[in-house]
């Protein structure tokens, strides 16, 4: 009690030092200074540390003498941290971790505890992965680290952060990833920890970097001779003992003892629960009398997930330890049968693929990286790939499904680990490859190979084929927007308009909210189908494909090189070198857009100034007196008054009567823009002169319209009008959205490309977010999105659409057919936590719903670390999700539904570009259980990307999935 008391007075004193200190006042140094700090301490022989002291239980610090802390209590010696380690720590860098004396209790108190355990976790991949990191010399500073102490404190952190049961089942993968990389007495071995040693070894002897590829590549038990064999040869003498530890820890994995010993420990536990002890008994039973490799693959991928099972029937936090540590041994022994299994792939018949597929599934659950909920969905797909003939509808839909589990065990440790790994990347880049790695060594391994072989399968069987530079790939690339595209493959390195160039195809982390235009869309993962930046482009055929993460390698590789992108409407996909081909397929000319932004000049109705309710709005008075957005919501709070919240508008006269100000002593702000345009036209077309003379022109007008004053006439008529739609001023918020006459127009949605200002409080913050508003049309990435595709630009106009905040507990999008089929009765519905859900690039619940049975088809869990809440103050808070693997419930599905059904007799007809009834795309929430409606629009397709020539060619050897029949019996044609 003494000991924790003191140490916690030591750390707090510590902290308020520090934070006193000048060079926290002063805040830390810029990014690039922070990793030069990094790479000091790697070259250091005391690296992060300044001196070796004692640290004893009753507060002293003491120099580093024998025994010096039998007088106090006792205690532990290790290094002590230099200002700079200090410094980084204090703001959030938690490096040089030492966890011999970690007060664990106070530990705990803090409210980011959780991201520290990432960083702990993400900093022992630094050291097995880059020599040592910043350890590299201090590891041989004498009496910096005691091993013991270290494994001690692993062992009392892990232990601790198991006590709360429902904790350890939420935050399942990230304990266990901590008993993988934390040494805490337990001797599992993993693959892992193999690939880190070999990574290591590789970057400090160049000649093992053959032997180093095929361990990450094609890993076999003969693999440690091999290491042996080179340690023998190798030119530098001081690495051989660490060859020999990677020899041995290959052994290890391959070894089939350890296993076994802990499931026969597990069982034997005092006051273990019955059902654990079965399993725990039978599995070892089984684990003994297996004789083939499938045996053991099969039953240590059902141990695993039996274990994962079982985990909230442990009593203790010790039980809790020792079944992650039983399943990690497990995980060895799986990946060992893999490698054997691996080789027999060319031999298998398609019935036993699928049970190896099926089985590496619940290895992936029992490593953490699916849920339950995602288990659940695979397994009902899977019963009827059981049968000896079944259509090839059936089999490459299911295979189609069960490869979306690559992107749900990246999502699962994205949602842990992506924050405190991206923290981490700003002062060492190579922290951006822990989840890579992890994911790398996990069953998702030989999953991803497994599932390569059948899909390729299915795939020829189908017509279909995905090829990425000449070679066929079954798995890892998935259509999401069909289209075409020719430019260079870049790797997205921010979100500003101006980081990305008009012919790029970007390869981007996620979908994100920002995107201007570009060529092409590779997003790693899916992103959010329903996002603004996917149904843009989807709307003007721009493709989008998402990419496996075992392809990224081989994507990065072409990184600047001009390529070829199509993605056919069926769902082929090819990527491509342009060697020429580009310019005999379609000419030097550019292919020709189809989407043109024509608004309805003669509709227009500039003269009417008057601010109107809601209320009062019908969706004829879209384009005439306000946009879409208000014009529909009017009519949908007419048809469902329940749903609307009120609202308050301000038409587009208010906009245009304000553009006749005058500019300079000869003409108003609008025939300047007019002048200008005309000038911008008669320009040579991509010209330099053309692209600068316009952005200055963009720039000049923001600014201009950003601070002009509408007058105190308009100010006076909107607080009266506001007072009486919602009431006293302060006593509410609005959400401020742009709403101009050139979107969602029959053959344009311009979906998220202008300004929402998030519930907004008090008359005066208003104002000032309704001039944000109208001039968030001329921002960069809006005006880049329309520019090309306007003729007469200066006819673009914004109305404003104040509407109540509504504290929505989920929101989503919802469009009335599956945007991948275009079947009609299936809904397609992307939803997250709180409000402003899957509209921005969310990682979100994405599902298909049948409106006939209700059924619900999984495609994505949401894995958004946090959600928006109204703040009644203003704004917006962002407060960690629930946690739950679901967000909409069987309720809220039942009103989608009736939603969906209701809507096309209650609704005036939403039409595309041709005049033809089209898909409605609808912003939707729910609070308290009540369906809440935010906006309706058409979603509208390209029909370019869709109907294409060359894109059509790739589909032409598509067959009929349901005539033909697949014989599970027979080896897949691929391999014949």
């Amino acid at each position: 009690m003494l000991r924790t008391s003191l140490n916690t007075f030591i750390r707090i004193l510590g902290l308020l030092l520090l934070l006193s200190s000048p060079f926290a006042v002063a805040g830390l140094p810029d990014e690039a200074t922070l990793r030069g700090w990094i790479e000091d301490m790697k070259a250091s022989d005391r690296g992060p540390f300044a001196r070796i002291r004692w640290f004893c239980n009753d507060g002293k610090i003491l120099p580093p003498k024998a025994y010096a802390c039998v007088p106090h209590g006792g205690g532990s010696q290790h290094g002590e941290w230099t200002k700079r380690t200090k410094e980084l720590r204090a703001n959030g860098y938690y490096v040089a971790n030492i966890l011999a004396d970690l007060d664990i209790d106070e530990f705990v108190k803090q409210r980011n505890y959780w991201d520290e355990f990432n960083q702990i976790l993400i900093e022992q991949f630094l050291i097995t992965a880059d020599n040592g990191w910043v350890l590299r010399k201090a590891r041989y500073y004498r009496g910096a680290l005691q091993e013991e102490n270290e494994r001690k404190g692993a062992a009392r952190l892990l232990t601790r952060l198991a006590h709360d049961p429902t904790s350890t089942q939420q935050r399942y993968v990230q304990l266990r990833t901590g008993a993988r990389l934390l040494s805490h007495g337990a001797e599992t071995q993993s693959v892992t920890k193999v690939r880190q040693l070999s990574a290591s070894l590789s970057e400090r002897d160049s000649g093992f970097l053959k032997l180093r590829s095929k361990i990450h590549v094609r890993p076999e038990h003969s693999d440690a001779k091999a290491v042996r064999g080179y340690a023998t040869k190798t030119k530098y003498p001081d690495l051989v003992s660490e060859y020999r530890q990677l020899a041995d820890t290959i052994d290890a994995v391959y070894s089939s003892q350890t296993a076994p010993k802990l499931l026969l420990k597990l069982a034997a536990k005092k006051n273990a629960d019955k059902r654990l002890s079965s399993l725990a008994r039978t599995g070892a039973a089984q684990l003994k009398s297996a004789s083939t490799p499938e045996d053991r693959f099969l039953a240590t991928a059902n141990l695993m997930a039996g274990l994962r099972d079982q985990l909230p029937n442990a009593k203790t936090s010790a039980q809790r330890i020792a079944i992650l540590d039983t399943s990690l041994a497990l995980e060895s022994e799986h990946f060992a049968a893999a490698t054997q299994l691996r080789e027999q792939l060319g031999k298998a018949t398609r019935r036993q693929q699928v049970r190896w597929l099926v089985a590496s599934a619940n290895a992936i659950y029992g490593s953490g990286l699916i849920t339950q909920r995602q288990r659940s969905a695979l397994n009902a797909m899977s019963e009827d790939l059981q049968q000896n003939r079944i259509s090839l509808r059936t089999y490459k839909e299911t295979l189609d499904y069960y490869g979306l589990v690559p992107a749900w065990g990246t999502r699962q440790l994205h949602f842990y680990f992506q924050d405190s790994m991206h923290k981490l990347a700003a002062i060492e880049p190579m922290a951006d490859l822990f989840i890579q790695d992890q994911l790398r060594g996990s069953p998702l391994f030989f999953y991803a190979q497994a599932l390569d072989n059948v899909l390729r399968d299915a795939n020829h069987l189908a017509g279909v084929r995905n090829e990425l530079f000449g070679k066929d790939v079954g798995a890892g690339l998935r259509a999401l927007n069909p289209g075409i595209a020719h430019g260079r493959i870049l790797i997205a390195k921010g979100e500003k308009v101006s980081d990305f160039a008009a012919d790029g195809i970007y390869l981007l982390p996620e979908t994100i909210s920002e995107l201007p235009p570009v060529a092409g869309i590779l997003t790693q993962g899916e992103g959010n189908p329903l996002s603004h930046v996917q149904l843009l482009a989807r709307n003007l055929g721009i493709p989008n494909v998402a990419v496996g993460e075992r392809l990224i390698p081989k994507l990065k590789a072409k990184q600047g090189k001009t390529v070829i992108m199509a993605v056919s409407p069926a769902g082929s996909v090819r990527l491509s070198e342009d060697k020429g081909e580009w310019e005999r397929l379609f000419g030097k000319e550019k292919t020709k857009q189809d989407v043109l932004i024509r608004p309805d000049l003669n509709k227009l109705d500039l003269a009417n100034h008057n601010l109107v309710r809601l209320s009062q709005l019908r969706a004829k008075d879209s384009g005439r007196v306000v946009g879409p957005k208000a014009a529909k919501l009017g009519e949908l709070q007419h048809q469902y008054p329940e749903a609307v919240a009120d609202g308050l508008a301000i038409p587009f006269g208010v906009f245009r009567q304000m553009l006749d100000q005058p500019y300079d002593a000869k003409r108003s702000v609008f025939e300047w823009m007019v002048d200008s345009y005309r000038s911008f036209e008669s320009m040579p077309e991509d010209s330099r002169q053309r692209v600068d003379a316009t952005e200055a022109f963009r720039k000049k007008l923001y600014d201009w319209i950003l601070h002009a004053d509408p007058g105190k006439a308009f100010r006076d008529r909107l607080r009266k009008e506001m007072t009486k739609t919602f009431g006293k001023d302060g006593s509410y918020g609005v959400f401020v959205r742009s709403d101009t006459n050139v979107e969602d127009l029959g053959g344009f949605t311009g979906a998220g490309l202008n300004l929402t200002v998030v519930n907004v409080v008090g008359f005066d913050n208003t104002v000032e977010a309704i001039s944000r508003v109208w001039a968030s049309p001329f921002m960069a990435r809006s005006f880049a999105w329309r520019q090309a595709l306007m003729s007469q630009p200066e006819h673009v106009y914004p109305a404003v659409l104040l509407l109540r905040s509504v504290p929505a507990e989920k929101s989503g999008v919802l469009v009335t057919q599956d945007i991948d089929t275009g079947n009609s009765g299936w809904l397609s519905v992307a939803v997250n936590e709180g409000v402003g859900g899957a509209v921005d690039g969310q990682a979100a619940e994405s599902l298909r719903i049948n409106t006939a049975t209700g059924d619900v088809k999984l495609l994505a869990q949401a894995t958004a670390p946090v959600r928006r809440r109204i703040n009644p103050q203003g704004g917006i808070d962002k407060v960690p999700v629930s946690g739950s693997d679901h967000v909409l419930t069987k309720s809220d599905v039942k009103a989608l539904i009736q939603l969906a059904k209701e809507l096309p007799k209650r609704f005036p007809t939403i039409v595309d570009a041709k005049g033809n009834p089209a898909p409605a795309d609808i912003e939707f929430g729910f609070l308290n259980g009540e369906l809440k409606l935010f906006q309706i629009r058409p979603f509208l397709e390209s029909q370019r990307a869709t109907g294409g020539e060359y894109l059509k060619s790739l589909d032409s050897g598509l067959k009929d999935l349901d005539k033909i029949k697949v014989n599970m019996n027979e080896l897949p044609v691929e391999n014949d």
